[in-house]
């Protein structure tokens, strides 16, 4: 997968997860805690909302 030109295995070592732990909660098989939704949305330097789309995607 990649998303912004990052590979999921580089997404999931720079957010202390195993990749297969990050695969399974990408495709719905584990639950994303609140933990996770930050520490991805820390990688992408965007906020909470803007990754869930509650509020306009704005690279700060």
């Amino acid at each position: 997968m990649r998303h912004n030109h990052v590979l999921q295995r580089d997404l999931a070592r720079d957010i202390g997860m195993y990749p297969q732990t990050l695969s399974n909660k990408l495709h719905g098989k584990r639950p994303l805690t609140l933990r996770d939704v930050s520490r991805i949305a820390d990688f992408f330097d965007v906020s909470v909302d803007s990754l869930l789309g509650r509020e306009p995607l704005e690279v700060k």
